[in-house]
């Protein structure tokens, strides 16, 4: 039998698995949901697959969506007619924002399928595409990101939904609108850290590319066009050379920071290695050197109490209670014998110099491991406001465009 009529008979089959909610929503149960995962693997193609038999076996239309996820399946069932047609006059305007869907169905779209953790995972995925296409593939002039930059954004957005989720191009083309305006600022925030980590690595052509918007007028066609500029809300202006000089600290100081931690870590385990029942061994061997120190002198109080014992059997006339001594007398010898070698054993137990030494060391490099932090952080920290102001401004200057004067 073939994967697709596997995947159909099986829901068939347990349809009573199948959970309508509020007629929106259709969630395959876990027992339902697992069988399936057994007969599909992890590839895009076996994705297609698997939403085109749900559908087919759940008799749903080309615009439901499926959505594939490796806790659970969804159908999100969209209504074509329930959408706004969009003249051409409406494109590119308010009245033609999000593609015609109305926005109230999209946010419950979003709050339903996008958790905290996945939207930052999506975001950064689509940021790293955009960069590593125009940026370090194409090398894309100023012009042309001005003019396009919005459109090849919303261009991923849409591809990477229909990867995540399913091909309904009306649906996701309002969604991707949607979710972009959402977050807009952290995707360009994220396009304005990469090139800064480009200029802090001496990537000449990004530099290039953030001269432009120091020219302030540029003249192009025989107009004059005003350049979007590096500058604060303050008014204070940045250019590529200030911008390169905190931007490189800043960076190779982070990045410093992260190595040194992951170093750290290192470190730390190979410290670990060494604890005994639990704790270091110097903690532990001061455990034992106390635990000894108190057997040592219940030891020396027991040790009096026997001779002052052998001392007293002389005076004692009565032969039973001159034998009782002598009982007692053997049971405390054999009390001190006792503690003796229990002071033997731990004595046994403590971690020997040569390997203590081998601790010690690594807890003084571990000790100057953190000094080195706080020595770099401090030139984090010193640099945090000058780098942040040079990203608000790239942010603001990136989302712009020349104007004509």
């Amino acid at each position: 039998m073939k994967l697709q009529e596997q995947i159909t008979t099986l829901i068939q089959e347990n349809e009573n698995l199948v959970e309508y909610k509020n007629n929106q929503i259709i969630i395959l149960r876990k027992r339902l949901r697992d069988s399936i995962f057994k007969i599909v693997d992890d590839t895009q193609d076996a994705k297609e697959i698997l939403r085109f038999s749900i559908k087919k076996a759940l008799k749903l239309k080309q615009s439901d969506i499926v959505v594939i996820k490796q806790e659970q399946i969804f159908i999100k069932i969209f209504d074509i007619e329930k959408k706004k047609k969009i003249t051409e006059n409406d494109v590119n305007t308010i009245a033609g924002r999000f593609n015609g869907i109305d926005e109230k169905e999209l946010e419950d779209f979003y709050k339903e399928f996008f958790s905290k953790s996945e939207s930052k995972k999506f975001f950064n995925l689509i940021v790293k595409i955009f960069t590593e296409k125009y940026f370090l593939e194409e090398k894309i002039d100023n012009d042309r990101y001005e003019k396009f930059v919005f459109a090849y954004i919303q261009a991923i957005i849409i591809q990477e939904l229909i990867n995540e989720f399913d091909y309904c191009q009306d649906m996701l083309r309002g969604f991707s609108g949607y979710i972009f305006r959402i977050h807009f600022n952290e995707v360009f925030e994220g396009i304005a850290e990469f090139m800064l980590n480009e200029i802090s690595r001496s990537n000449d052509y990004m530099v290039e590319f953030l001269k432009y918007y120091s020219l302030n007028i540029i003249i192009v066609d025989g107009y004059k066009y005003k350049v979007p500029l590096l500058q604060t809300d303050d008014g204070m202006k940045w250019n590529v050379v200030s911008m390169l000089s905190v931007a490189k600290v800043y960076i190779r100081t982070k990045i410093s920071i992260k190595e040194i931690k992951e170093y750290a870590r290192e470190v730390d385990k190979k410290m670990f290695e060494f604890f005994v029942e639990g704790v270091s061994p110097v903690e532990y061997n001061k455990a034992c050197r106390e635990d000894r120190q108190s057997l040592t002198e219940r030891l020396r109080t027991e040790a009096r109490t026997l001779q002052d014992m052998l001392d007293d059997i002389y005076g004692i006339k009565d032969p039973k209670e001159k034998e009782q001594q002598r009982v007692d007398i053997e049971e405390k010898k054999q009390e001190i014998k006792d503690i003796k070698l229990t002071i033997e054993h731990i004595l046994s137990k403590e971690v020997k110099r040569g390997v203590l030494e081998k601790y010690l060391k690594l807890e003084r490099e571990m000790d100057s491991i953190f000094r080195d932090i706080k020595a770099q952080e401090k030139i984090l920290k010193q640099n945090t406001g000058s780098f942040l102001s040079i990203k608000s401004s790239l942010v603001k200057a990136l989302i712009s465009k020349k104007q004509r004067i």
